[in-house]
């Protein structure tokens, strides 16, 4: 069932294609059989056959509709959330700005810190490696929770917490929310059933026009192998877009980027 995400999509690709390239060949050759001996003409696809071809191929452009459309949207909700923790871990590097400069530096110092790991974790390909570099990440978050808290505890033993106590632990809160449905969004695929389905109805499709085309004299195969091809590179589209960092249509981790080398400059300026 992993073999969509473990496979590259140069191997990907060409399989689908070639399979659909032979079913479509299987499909002619068991027309030829069929016909065989019964005395049938070539002479052009019936009606009825024509009919259920339109509705396989109609039914294979909804299901490739619907899971491109699924996996752009996925690619969407990746690049919001990048902005939102963006804006996050900005906001709350700002709110460090209101504490005593002794206190300040060192929660910039952490933030900056924590938002290199972060930003480390999002540009590393799927695989262990990238689990644990976000393990890592969201280790270096406890030292930024634990002065978050200290400035709520003593804002607390002076009678509570005002508009500032209450924006900070709002911020680091939509930080800490933000890394955590970024890393559950980055697991989350198509499912793999889906694809395997897709795959299969594709081929199945293929064999349904080579059946249909060997009954009239026009082989078309030129255009039927066109067209097994552009399915088979919006098959890989699709895989490429379910790949948040294999992949090569990818979410520009610049803006985050950007934030975090502010954040570690205004930490290190004297």
């Amino acid at each position: 069932m992993d073999a969509f995400w473990t496979w590259s999509l140069v191997v990907v690709v060409p399989l689908l294609l070639a399979a659909m390239a032979g079913a479509h060949e299987l499909g002619m050759g068991l027309h030829a059989r069929l016909m065989r001996g019964t005395g049938a003409e070539d002479g052009g696809a019936g009606s009825d056959e024509g009919f259920i071809l339109s509705g396989v191929l109609g039914l294979l452009a909804l299901l490739m509709g619907f899971s491109f459309s699924m996996a752009l949207n996925r690619l969407e909700d990746r690049r919001d959330l990048m902005l939102q923790e963006t804006s996050a871990v900005g906001y709350l590097a700002m709110l460090a700005d209101a504490l005593p400069q002794e206190r300040a530096r060192p929660l910039k110092a952490d933030i900056a810190a924590y938002g290199a790991a972060r930003l480390a974790a999002a540009e590393m390909a799927d695989g262990p490696e990238r689990l644990a570099a976000a393990e890592q990440a969201a280790a270096l978050r406890e030292p930024v929770a634990a002065k978050v808290r200290a400035v709520l505890r003593e804002a607390g033993a002076k009678g509570g917490g005002g508009p500032f106590e209450v924006a900070l632990a709002k911020a680091y809160d939509t930080v800490e929310d933000t890394a955590v449905r970024r890393q559950a969004l980055t697991q989350a695929h198509i499912p793999p059933r889906v694809l395997w389905l897709l795959a299969v109805y594709a081929v199945i499709s293929a064999a349904m026009l080579g059946y249909a085309l060997a009954g009239a004299r026009a082989r078309h195969r030129v255009a039927s192998s066109t067209l097994y091809l552009l399915v088979a590179l919006a098959f890989g589209v699709i895989l490429d877009l379910d790949r948040p960092r294999a992949g090569a249509i990818t979410v520009d981790q610049a803006p985050f980027a950007r934030t975090v080398e502010a954040v570690a400059r205004e930490a290190a300026a004297p």
